[in-house]
């Protein structure tokens, strides 16, 4: 009896929870941080503390929960909310008192941003998460979000199929760490057209340590800016500071006065070569020798364990690199000396400013709208723009547009945008009303014939668009509420 009851009461739950999901008006997610927003994600995070944390913190007001899952990998876990409307919440917990939870982040070797884990025996998972060969994140994270991602997809899919098109990504500590690469694994899928385009993900890193290297973070801001992430982080927390860094003469680009070093050591005359080159072993070989220990340590030998944790789990080929960097559009709560009354520095206490409650005192308390304060569509976006990104190209620009870039010249005043497809010219007339764009279907064009398919993907997308954001320097034109393409100011 006990059994057919809880049977009952658990088709009751996921009977509320399809009703409660159908139930309320659609909205769509806005571009920008949301201190509102922030804080209602903060009070869902909570909900995965023990039951004397759950019980003194606030609870959530817009988002109830769905789906909690079953813990895999390393001690992950993540659960599924929903506004009863079109919009849900991926929400992953953070570290544990699991040993396995913190091998997880003691596993802190870096493996290439694009590749291969295998985490068993006949279970491998293939990744995405930047265009830049030289992109690296944090290995222990990525299996967590390897497996993570296994429950993710399905469920998100079920969520689509019921109506769901904004989704907010949330994770604190840990979780803040792994919402960045899955964000980055979620965009990809999408690119490759095997997640729907009219999913609008944004995503909230709270307390989060540093998920990979500088060319990584390039990526992951370039993928989602125009308001569309941000690293929530409290000035008084330790835990954003790690990984520990090592930058070596290694991990520059390409370019660079230190690349050539050896060389131009080598053309000195043989007193100032020696001198030059006893400053220069000097410099650079105490950070090459301890980016090859951290790599040691927080990679082969924490595989190991590792191993014991994961059955059939093989090791990847590492990285050789250390330099781990903050992350995404940073939003700072900043302690000042009222804080520091209220949750004072403790050598016992390490964690003291780094849970959910200091993090929602500075949020209520010292970030001063009360609203979305970023990234607002802005004035319309006159000047000259030349194209940096178009969605579902399967080719990087430089292939597609060998000669030269399309471009745009808008002219708000006239109403007017004209400029080049990377081939021929074009003009047509144009209306911006607040954050909307109006393309015509028709419009004056050159009739050159352009090599490739360039062109065509140019102007196909252009006449997709009907919104644009305007942040800086980057004009971002999308259909509705996804990234179709990105310009640089000219």
């Amino acid at each position: 009896m006990k059994r057919m009851a809880l049977a009952f009461t658990t088709c009751l739950t996921a009977l509320a929870g399809l009703l409660v999901l159908t139930s309320a008006p659609a909205q769509s997610l806005q571009s920008g941080f949301d201190k509102a927003e922030y804080i209602e994600l903060l009070k869902v995070s909570a909900q995965f503390g023990d039951s004397t944390y759950i019980a003194n913190f606030p609870k959530p007001q817009r988002f109830k929960p769905v789906y909690r899952a079953a813990v895999v990998g390393l001690d992950n876990l993540w659960d599924l909310w929903s506004d009863g409307g079109n919009t849900a919440v991926i929400n992953l917990r953070g570290t544990t008192a699991n040993s396995a939870s913190w091998l997880a982040n003691f596993y802190a070797a870096m493996v290439p941003a694009k590749g291969e884990l295998q985490l068993a025996d006949n279970d491998r998972f293939t990744y995405h998460l930047a265009d830049n060969p030289r992109a690296a994140v944090h290995v222990g994270w990525l299996v967590g979000m390897a497996f993570l991602s296994r429950d993710i997809l399905p469920k998100l899919d079920s969520s689509y199929r019921r109506g769901t098109r904004n989704v907010l990504i949330m994770g604190h500590s840990q979780g803040g760490a792994i919402a960045y690469l899955l964000t980055a694994h979620l965009y990809n899928l999408q690119r490759q057209g095997k997640l729907p385009a009219d999913i609008r993900f944004k995503t909230y890193c709270s307390a989060g340590p540093k998920p990979g290297n500088l060319y990584f973070a390039y990526d992951y801001e370039a993928l989602t800016q125009a308001g569309w992430a941000y690293n929530v982080v409290n000035s008084a927390d330790w835990v954003p500071e790690v990984p520990f860094s090592i930058q070596t003469v290694n991990d520059m680009n390409t370019t660079n006065p230190f690349a050539g070093a050896d060389q131009t050591i080598k053309k000195q005359p043989f007193l100032k070569r020696l001198v030059l080159r006893k400053v220069y072993n000097d410099l650079s070989k105490p950070a090459l020798q301890a980016q090859k220990n951290y790599q040691k340590y927080l990679g082969n030998v924490a595989s190991r364990t590792v191993k014991k944790s994961l059955n059939g789990y093989v090791a990847p080929d590492y990285y050789n690199s250390n330099h781990y960097v903050r992350t995404g559009a940073m939003v700072v709560l900043l302690a000042d000396s009222t804080y520091y009354h209220r949750f004072p520095d403790s050598a016992d206490k390490v964690f003291t400013h780094h849970f959910h409650p200091p993090y929602l005192y500075l949020a209520e308390n010292n970030l001063s709208a009360p609203g979305v304060v970023a990234n607002a569509p802005g004035p319309a976006p006159a000047g000259n723009w030349e194209l940096t990104y178009l969605m579902d190209t399967g080719t990087d620009l430089t292939t597609l547009y060998p000669d030269k870039k399309p471009t745009l010249l808008i002219e708000p005043a006239n109403e007017r945008v004209s400029g080049t497809t990377g081939c021929n010219r074009f003009t047509m007339p144009v209306q911006f009303t607040n954050g909307s764009i109006r393309i015509p279907k028709a419009f004056a064009l050159t009739r050159m014939q352009c090599p490739g398919d360039g062109e065509r993907r140019f102007l196909d997308s252009l006449q997709r668009v009907n919104r644009y954001a305007l942040a800086n320097d980057t004009l971002t034109l999308l259909t509705d509420d996804v990234a179709v393409m990105r310009f640089t100011r000219r």
